[in-house]
């Protein structure tokens, strides 16, 4: 072995640990980019069901049927004055109660 080909035998580990460790650095990059994808959608997914159930629930309260968001059955919500004057919308299959 001569000491040009110990030379090239080093520097050639030195550039693969370099590429590991960039390669490192962009998966750890996109692991962060996908949580936060991530974190992202499940606001929009929270905002969307407390849409629906505020559509439910008025279209219940409006005329008197309804599909339940929680069980999809059609017709199923029933809508009553509770002792405050609140309207109450109640599931007649499931029991899920929309306040």
């Amino acid at each position: 072995m001569t000491a040009n080909e110990s030379e090239t035998t080093t520097s050639t580990s030195d550039d693969q640990q370099t590429t590991d460790e960039s390669r490192e650095d962009d998966l750890q990059a996109q692991v962060e980019a996908l949580r936060d994808e991530l974190e992202t959608t499940k606001n929009r997914l929270h905002h969307a069901e407390k849409n629906l159930r505020w559509m439910a629930q008025h279209q219940a309260s409006e005329t008197g049927k309804s599909v339940c968001p929680e069980c999809s059955s059609g017709g199923s919500l029933s809508v009553e004055r509770t002792a405050t004057g609140k309207k109450k919308v109640e599931c007649r299959n499931c029991g899920a109660r929309l306040i």
